[in-house]
């Protein structure tokens, strides 16, 4: 009998459309530097884009090339309704390449955290995106002008 429950258990685990997909953006985009300076450059713009990077970061490998930090931001998920957003943020570089990776995507409402993929994903999830698809684009403008900027030198 205790075997059977468990069979089952495990079917109503696995029947598709019980378990949720879990919301991750990924970005890789090409950019001409140096793995060392690309890793040097990312702590820096996430020291920059936030109050504070010591409670931002959770790890930084340079050997590895892998940056992970909190991010924070306000998503606006209705007609003037702004709801503060939180996610993980993964920083991977290579020379010439790198990679953000977002997830663990949280939206704090009042009543409290609601992991997005509880939300009107269809709704909230292409805002989501969008907003991520836009930070991916102020690092590589940093990187950018840091770029420009040793050039002049």
């Amino acid at each position: 009998m205790k075997r059977r429950a468990a069979i089952v258990a495990l079917v109503v685990l696995s029947a598709p459309g019980l378990a949720q997909d879990a919301f991750v953006v990924e970005v890789i985009r090409d950019f001409e530097m140096p793995r060392d300076r690309l890793f040097d450059t990312a702590l820096l713009w996430l020291a920059e884009s936030s109050r504070s990077s010591k409670s931002v970061i959770d790890l930084k490998d340079k050997e590895l090339g892998t940056i992970i930090g909190n991010g924070t931001s306000t998503l606006g998920i209705a007609w003037g309704v702004n709801v503060p957003m939180s996610f993980k943020l993964k920083i991977d570089v290579k020379d010439n390449k790198y990679r953000l990776t977002f997830s663990q995507v949280q939206l704090n409402f009042d009543y409290g955290l609601k992991p997005i993929e509880q939300s009107n994903r269809a709704s909230v999830e292409p805002k989501a995106r969008q907003q991520f698809e836009e930070v991916a684009a102020s690092f590589h403008a940093y990187l950018t002008e840091i770029g420009r900027a040793s050039c002049r030198e």
